[in-house]
């Protein structure tokens, strides 16, 4: 199972990755908006949005891909 996580704390980044880890998941985070979102998420099975802690504009474009 993939798992994309897009915003959260740059701290929690690490313990995000263990968790899908340990749940024999593979996790892709981004907590920062980054060039090119669209081509990195890919096809995920599963998404978390932690919207409180993402940029508007890293959120419409999770969105549209969703």
């Amino acid at each position: 199972m993939s798992v994309v996580i897009l915003g959260g704390n740059e701290c929690m980044e690490r313990r995000y990755k263990d968790l899908c880890k340990e749940n024999n998941c593979t996790a892709k985070v981004f907590t920062k908006p980054s060039g090119n979102l669209r081509s990195k998420i890919g096809n995920p099975d599963l998404m978390v949005f932690f919207t409180n802690t993402m940029s508007h504009k890293m959120l419409n474009v999770a969105v549209s891909e969703a």
